[in-house]
C-alpha cells in the first residue's frame, strides 16, 4: 500500500485534523472576504494549495500519486478540493477518476470521494478519459450528470464494495462532484476524527482507487517480464504518450476551448504518420485555435501564415529573386531555416485558410519534397528546397526537417478552392463539423501548465513500409491493408480507388496507434477512412451511388432498400437503430450524408 499508517500518524501528530478543521470553519468566512474586496491571493489559499496538499503529498507513494489543492484558477471557488491523482490515469480534475476532498462551504461538511471529472463526460466520454464522439463539447449538464451517475454505478459494480465507504447521494455543492461520486466518506466539525482514522479512510480509499486501476488500466504491467527491457520500455513510453495527451487536452480547455479527447489524439496520430494535416469545416469551430494550443501546450514554436488569394507559385512562400539581384524572403523561408538548426524542437506551421489560393500553385514545392523524404542517420530529411544563387548565399540549402510540421485550415465554401488528389492523397484531412453551442458551467477550469516536449514525441517514425516496420508488426500490417484491400475493391468500380502512398500512411497511422496504446483498432480505422479516403468521392453519376450504397453495407451493414424512404432515409434510421453493432460508425454517418446530398442535389462530395 502507498500510506505506511503508523508512521504518517506519528510524524504528523494530529496535524492533518488542525488543518482540515481550519479548513472546513473559515473557508466560507474567507471565500467572502475574498470576493467582496477581489484579493483572490489571500494567505487562507496557502492553506490548501500548499499545507493539506504538501501534507498527504509526502506520505502516499510519489512515484503513482500526484496530491493537488485549489481553491479555484484565479477567483475562488464555491467547492475547494483537495485531489489525489494516480498519474497512470489523470492529473487533471476534469478528466479520469481520482480520489477528491470536496468542502460544502455552506454545510460545512467535508467530503472524502473516489470521483469523476466531469469535462469529458460533458463533451461525450465515459469519465476515464476515453471519449467516444469527434468535435467539441456535446453533452448538456442534465445528460451530463446522468452519465456521471451510471459511470459511478457501473465502477461499484466491477471494483465492489469497501468498508466505510458510502455510496449514497451527497450534497457537495457542485451536481457534477455529486453525480460523480463513486465511494465517500463525510466530515463535519465535530466529527472530524483524529490523524489515525482520517488516514484509515485515505488508506482505504486507495485501495478502492487502485482496484479501479488494475480493473480499467494495469492490462500490460502483469505481462511484462522484468527481464525483458524492451517491453518495458515500450509500457513506459504507451503510459507517457497517454499521460501527455491528456495534459494537452487538459491545457487547451483551461484556456476555454472543449476538444474532445479522441480529437486531440487523432490530430497527433495524423501528424505523426506524416507532418502534413489539414483541418477542414464550417468557419468558428476552433480550427487555427486547435493548432495553437496544441503547439503551446508542448512548448513548441509556432507560426500562423494566413494564406493570400492572389499565391500563385511557391515563391509565395519560399521567396524570390527581384530585378535587382535582391533575394525577398517568401512567407516561411526564416522560418524553416530556423527549424533546420533547432531540430530538437517542435515547430508548427499554420496555413490559415489554404485554399483561398489553389493549392497545387503555390504549395505544389512542398508537395513534391514531401515525398522525398528518407533517413540520413537518426534524421528524417528532404532533397533541398529549389532556391537560386542568390538566395543559397543567404540560407545555405533548406531541406524540410523533420521537426517541421504543417497544418491547413479550410472552409469549403463559395470562396475557396477544391483540393485536388494529389493534395489529398498527402495529408490527412481532419474534419470540423459537430458543435454543441450549449455550455457546461457547474464545474472548474483549472490552470494548467504546458508539458515541454522535444520533437522525438511528435516526430515519425515511419517512411518506407517494407523497411521501416519490425517483424512483429507484420500481422497487423496485413491485417490493415486486407482490410484496404477490400474497400479498394469497392472504390475501384467508380474509379476512386486508392493508391500505395494512401495505403502507406494508413498503415503508419494504425502502427503508431497501436504503439501508443490511444485508439481501439477499428477507432483508428474509421478514423483514416474518414481523412484518407472518403474525401476523394464526389460526382453525380449512378456509379457514385452504387459505391455510396456499397461502402455503407461495408462500414455499417446492410439495410432495407425495399422501404418507399429514400435510400439515406434507411441509411438513417439503420444507423439510429443500437441494437446494430456498427464497424466503422463516423465513416457510416458521412456516407448517409453524401446520400443524402446525392439524392436531393443530384450531386455529392465529401465537404459540406
Amino acid at each position: 500500500m502507498a500510506i505506511e499508517r503508523k508512521s504518517l500518524v506519528n510524524i504528523m501528530s494530529e496535524q492533518l485534523n488542525s488543518y482540515l478543521s481550519t479548513f472546513i470553519r473559515d473557508y466560507a468566512t474567507e471565500f467572502d472576504a475574498a470576493w467582496a474586496t477581489g484579493d483572490f491571493k489571500r494567505p487562507f489559499g496557502a492553506l490548501v494549495r500548499q499545507n493539506i496538499a504538501n501534507m498527504i503529498q509526502e506520505k502516499v507513494d510519489g512515484d503513482i500519486y500526484r496530491v493537488k489543492g485549489s481553491v479555484g484558477a484565479g477567483r475562488w471557488t464555491d467547492v475547494p478540493w483537495i485531489a489525489v491523482f494516480d498519474k497512470r490515469i489523470t492529473t487533471s480534475a476534469q478528466r479520469g477518476v481520482y480520489i477528491v476532498y470536496l468542502l460544502n462551504k455552506d454545510t460545512k461538511e467535508l467530503f472524502l470521494t473516489l470521483n469523476q471529472g466531469a469535462t469529458d463526460v460533458a463533451q461525450g466520454g465515459d469519465g476515464t478519459g476515453k471519449l467516444s464522439f469527434t468535435g467539441i463539447a456535446k453533452t448538456s449538464s442534465d445528460r451530463t450528470e446522468k452519465r456521471l451517475k451510471d459511470r459511478a454505478a457501473l465502477i461499484r459494480t466491477k471494483i465492489g464494495t469497501f468498508n466505510g465507504l458510502a455510496y449514497d447521494p451527497i450534497k457537495t455543492g457542485s451536481a457534477m462532484y455529486d453525480a460523480g461520486s463513486i465511494y465517500y466518506v463525510r466530515y463535519t466539525l465535530t466529527t472530524l476524527p483524529k490523524d489515525e482514522k482520517l488516514i484509515e479512510d485515505l488508506t482505504m480509499m486507495i485501495q478502492a482507487y487502485q482496484a479501479y486501476y488494475e480493473l480499467e488500466y494495469n492490462t500490460n504491467s502483469s505481462k511484462v517480464a522484468s527481464t525483458d527491457n524492451n517491453k518495458e520500455r515500450e509500457v513506459e513510453m504507451n503510459n507517457t504518450v497517454k499521460q501527455t495527451l491528456f495534459e494537452i487536452e487538459s491545457y487547451i480547455s483551461a484556456k476555454g476551448f472543449k476538444y474532445d479527447l479522441k480529437l486531440i489524439e487523432n490530430f497527433y496520430l495524423s501528424l505523426k504518420a506524416k507532418p502534413f494535416v489539414i483541418l477542414a469545416g464550417i468557419s468558428g469551430t476552433g480550427k487555427t485555435k486547435l493548432v495553437k494550443l496544441f503547439a503551446e501546450a508542448i512548448g513548441a514554436n509556432y507560426k500562423l501564415v494566413s494564406v493570400r488569394p492572389d499565391w500563385s507559385d511557391s515563391s509565395d512562400l519560399f521567396g524570390h529573386t527581384n530585378l535587382r539581384g535582391e533575394f525577398i524572403p517568401g512567407a516561411i523561408t526564416d522560418y524553416v531555416k530556423e527549424a533546420c538548426e533547432n531540430l530538437e524542437e517542435p515547430y508548427f506551421l499554420c496555413l490559415d485558410e489554404m485554399n483561398l489560393a489553389r493549392v497545387e500553385y503555390y504549395f505544389s514545392d512542398f508537395l513534391s519534397l514531401i515525398e522525398t523524404r528518407k533517413w540520413e542517420n537518426e534524421s528524417i530529411v528532404t532533397e533541398p528546397i529549389n532556391l537560386d544563387d542568390v538566395a543559397k548565399k543567404v540560407y545555405g540549402e533548406l531541406y524540410i526537417p523533420d521537426n517541421l510540421y504543417f497544418v491547413g485550415t479550410v472552409n469549403m465554401d463559395e470562396t475557396t478552392y477544391p483540393f485536388s488528389k494529389k493534395v489529398l492523397d498527402r495529408a490527412n484531412t481532419i474534419e470540423f463539423s459537430d458543435v454543441e453551442l450549449l455550455p457546461v458551467f457547474d464545474f472548474e477550469t483549472e490552470e494548467v501548465l504546458p508539458s515541454p516536449q522535444r520533437n522525438e514525441f511528435m516526430k515519425s517514425k515511419y517512411i518506407t513500409l517494407l523497411t521501416d516496420i519490425r517483424e512483429e508488426q507484420h500481422s497487423l500490417v496485413t491485417k490493415v491493408c486486407t482490410e484496404l484491400e477490400a474497400i479498394n475493391d469497392i472504390l475501384a468500380e467508380a474509379n476512386t480507388h486508392v493508391g500505395y502512398r494512401v495505403r502507406d500512411e494508413i498503415v503508419f497511422y494504425m502502427l503508431n496507434n497501436d504503439e501508443a496504446k490511444l485508439l481501439s483498432y477499428e477507432e483508428a480505422l474509421d478514423f483514416e477512412i474518414m481523412q484518407k479516403i472518403l474525401p476523394r468521392i464526389q460526382g453525380s453519376g449512378m456509379s457514385v451511388r452504387d459505391l455510396l450504397i456499397e461502402l455503407f453495407k461495408k462500414f455499417a451493414g446492410d439495410y432495407s432498400a425495399f422501404s418507399k424512404d429514400a435510400t439515406w432515409k434507411q441509411m438513417k434510421d439503420y444507423l439510429n437503430n443500437t441494437q446494430n453493432n456498427l464497424k466503422y460508425p463516423r465513416s457510416a454517418e458521412k456516407i448517409c450524408y453524401m446520400m443524402r446530398r446525392f439524392e436531393e442535389d443530384g450531386f455529392t462530395s465529401y465537404w459540406l
